[in-house]
């Protein structure tokens, strides 16, 4: 049984965790794994698999403590049973210890998307690192191709893999629950939808402006917001000046959100920048119409016209007119939730990236 590394960088709720748990659940059975990252709200779905755990300081609380930390968690690893691949994901720092340790083990290194002010300095870094000292690089959608490409990143090292989410089995139970904690009635209320990190890049403020232009004199229709993040006071205190407060429901980090998306009439994916999100993919696999902007893998995700609508970054106007013509339209929400659901079983089903990756992984081993 061949001995698989996983090295992330923090351990929270977000998709970067959410895409390395899908890999451990489904290889954990035919590869020997071991986990390598700070310890984090994310920790105990992956202590629920068979893995060894070892916890390093994450880098930007203590470089120094959590390098030592990481590099003894690796010769541990090591130790235990020889290591054949390490698998590094979002953090491209963390690849320099391993090939300070190991001068010709094979290193996949996942890039899953850098947002902020300071995304092109990542992005160039990882690119430089990522030519001297990954094996592969995974980068999960075809914009994120290219614009490694275009900061340097060797086309010979890149793999695209979409991000694949599992075709939901949901609990009706749940769902009743979730119906009822939040007084969501799907049969006589309209419900539009979105999961994402309550943060600046999620462009959640441009989605309330424009649920406030069109919830005038539309008592029964509701937006919920899943999430939580450093925006949640800021958005909920907009949500109060906007007047939109009764119809607007912050639902917080759901364990359960596909039960919770199932509510949904249709999802709004209003980022100023994405790389292929989890949530729209999941939304897709639920069979939901999705409204999304143009950012990223969003574009990718979301065919303008046939599985929803795309709009600009930061478009109020066109985004509350899209809103609008969809709920006159419950007959073009049907028609493109189905187009959607199509277009997720061709590319982002959870079992295509599991066999894409794992034909990455045969290459480097044998």
């Amino acid at each position: 049984m061949k001995h698989l590394v996983y090295i992330l960088p923090y351990l929270n709720l977000g998709g970067t965790e959410r895409q390395a748990l899908s890999l451990i659940r489904e290889y954990q059975d035919r590869y020997r794994v071991t986990l390598l990252a700070p310890t984090g709200k994310g920790l105990p779905p992956f202590l629920e698999q068979q893995l060894d755990y070892c916890e390093f300081t994450a880098w930007e609380r203590n470089f120094f403590k959590g390098l030592r930390e990481l590099i003894a968690g690796i010769k541990a690893a090591q130790k235990r049973q020889s290591i054949d691949l390490i698998h590094v994901h979002g953090a491209h720092e963390l690849m320099i210890p391993v090939r300070l340790l190991f001068p010709h083990l094979p290193i996949v290194f996942t890039v899953h998307g850098y947002h902020g002010a300071s995304a092109e300095i990542s992005y160039r870094l990882a690119c430089l690192f990522a030519n001297l000292w990954a094996t592969r690089v995974i980068c999960v959608c075809q914009t994120e191709y290219e614009l490694l490409v275009k900061f340097g990143m060797n086309p010979a090292k890149l793999e695209m893999i979409y991000n694949g989410v599992p075709i939901p089995t949901l609990d009706r139970s749940k769902v009743a629950s979730l119906a009822h904690q939040f007084n969501l009635d799907p049969t006589t209320q309209t419900i539009i939808g979105t999961a994402a990190r309550l943060a600046e890049a999620k462009g959640l403020t441009y989605l309330l402006q424009a649920f406030a232009r069109v919830a005038i004199d539309k008592p029964n229709l509701r937006l919920v917001i899943a999430g939580v993040g450093d925006l949640e006071q800021q958005l909920k205190q907009q949500s109060q000046d906007l007047g939109i407060a009764t119809q607007t429901i912050f639902a917080g980090y759901i364990n359960d959100l596909p039960e919770l998306i199932s509510l949904f009439n249709f999802f709004v994916l209003p980022s100023l920048q994405e790389a292929c999100s989890l949530a729209c993919a999941e939304a897709m696999a639920q069979q939901k119409a999705i409204i999304g902007t143009t950012v990223g893998g969003i574009v990718e995700q979301v065919t303008d016209r046939k599985t929803g609508f795309l709009v600009s970054p930061q478009d109020v106007d066109t985004l509350a007119a899209k809103i609008q013509y969809l709920l006159d339209r419950p007959e073009l929400v049907d028609e493109f939730a189905k187009n959607g659901r199509k277009r997720y079983e061709e590319y982002f089903a959870l079992d295509r990236m599991l066999i894409q990756t794992e034909s990455l992984y045969s290459q480097l081993l044998n």
